[in-house]
């Protein structure tokens, strides 16, 4: 009794089944053997070269499905897949006919593993297709929690932002505060100072004491001046040009001084009434706040010397770009004294500087003011240094700038003028204090 076929898998016989459909392949007839040997040697080269087995190439299923496949070459290997199963089919059909088991088992072989590698193809793409969205899902989550992640940040961002604007206006606050405290410290200090001034002997070192006091308050009062005109958009520089554009400052901030030239020079300027006497320098003087003193007669020489000396230290365009308005200017023009903050801290500094004229017109002879050119070598005898640091040594080319505050010359002593001094000085010409 022969031996029956060895049968497929049930799921490899269904699988053989669609593509035994598919491929439409008939059956392969084969003719009676014929008894030449010539036929018999091919005939056996036939059968030997199907008796030879035919391993289909596996596919490599185990690459990893992280490995992007294009379309068409996963249909290249479907179609090589395919084509070596019709092959394998058709080695099947001939093994039956005629009936050879040893052939069949062979040829069923082929076709099992043909439809393995087949499977495995499905399989590999089936991952490939599962893989693809979890690997979109995958970035998509990482994407939204990097988004998170800087939204995050850029609020953390805004919040430090705030508090660094809200800690820098507080700074500035606090710096304007400090400004404000240094300014009334100061003042009471002069107000402290100038009642001792009082029915004192007049006298060089008298003198030189007011002295002082005088070019402190002029530099007192250019702090309000320069701030107001910063906050008011003027060009600082510019405006330092137009007072003198010759010097070579050593720091910017060291401009200042120009502002307190133009002032000593404003206040100074002019011949003082020669009738005044120390009695009016009591009378003045005797007043904790000067503005008191204008009170009590706002037509007085002191009050005449406020309102002179006010409208041409503070122009009109000027102090329209303070206020916005000149009510300052037409309360002056009218014969009275403005109670504002400006004015009044101009009216501290104006009285030491009216009382340093007085002083000066009292003395017999008359104390004398003296500049010092631009240009000219610094003598410490005469001179003095605004800035401490900057001090000439011998062989230095630093000569003065321009005068801070004018010197005195009483007899035989010298009040020293204040001076700023510059490394270079270009070409001299006179300062016209325009604006």
């Amino acid at each position: 009794m022969e031996a029956a076929p060895p049968k497929a898998t049930r799921s490899s016989s269904n699988v053989l089944l669609r593509f035994s459909e598919l491929c439409k392949l008939r059956s392969v007839g084969v003719s009676p053997p014929v008894k030449n040997p010539k036929a018999n040697s091919t005939q056996e080269t036939s059968d030997d070269t199907r008796d030879q087995k035919i391993y289909p190439q596996p596919l490599d299923v185990t690459i990893s499905t992280s490995v992007e496949w294009s379309q068409e070459a996963v249909l290249m290997r479907l179609f090589e897949a395919i084509s070596s199963l019709k092959l394998a089919y058709v080695q099947l059909q001939q093994a039956h006919i005629p009936y050879e088991p040893d052939k069949i088992k062979v040829a069923n072989e082929l076709v099992v593993g043909e439809l393995e590698a087949l499977s495995g193809l499905e399989d590999l793409f089936s991952k490939k297709q599962q893989c693809k969205p979890m690997c979109q899902s995958s970035i998509g989550v990482l994407i939204q929690e990097h988004q998170k992640t800087l939204v995050g940040l850029q609020s953390e961002l805004q919040s430090k932002e705030s508090d660094i604007l809200r800690m820098r206006s507080e700074l500035e606050e606090l710096n304007r505060k400090n400004l404000v405290l240094e300014g009334k410290i100061k003042q009471k200090a002069l107000s402290r100072d100038e009642p001792l001034l009082l029915r004192r002997e007049l006298t060089a070192d008298v003198f030189s004491e007011v002295f002082k006091l005088a070019s402190m308050s002029i530099h007192e009062f250019a702090k309000p001046l320069i701030g107001l005109m910063r906050a008011s958009g003027w060009d600082l520089d510019q405006v330092v040009s137009l007072i003198d554009n010759s010097v070579v400052y050593y720091e910017r901030s060291h401009k200042k001084y120009a502002f307190e030239a133009y002032l000593s020079r404003i206040m100074l300027m002019g011949a003082q009434d020669g009738s005044l006497t120390m009695d009016d320098f009591d009378c003045v003087m005797s007043f904790r706040d000067p503005f008191d003193a204008l009170l009590k007669d706002p037509d007085s020489n002191f009050g005449r010397f406020c309102r002179s000396k006010y409208v041409v230290a503070v122009p009109s365009k000027m102090e329209e770009s303070f206020f916005g308005n000149l009510d300052q200017r037409a309360f002056l023009m009218a014969g009275g004294h403005p109670r504002t903050p400006f004015y009044q801290a101009f009216v501290r500094m104006a009285r030491l500087v009216w009382a340093l004229q007085v002083m000066a017109n009292s003395f017999i002879p008359r104390a004398e003011i003296f500049y010092v050119k631009r240009g000219n070598k610094y003598k410490k005898d005469y001179m003095e240094s605004v800035v401490a640091e900057v001090v000439p040594k011998e062989g230095d080319k630093i000569t003065v700038g321009f005068t801070v505050t004018p010197g005195f010359k009483i007899g035989a002593t010298i009040v020293h003028c204040r001076v700023y001094l510059s490394k270079m000085v270009a070409s001299i010409r006179n300062s016209e204090y325009k604006f």
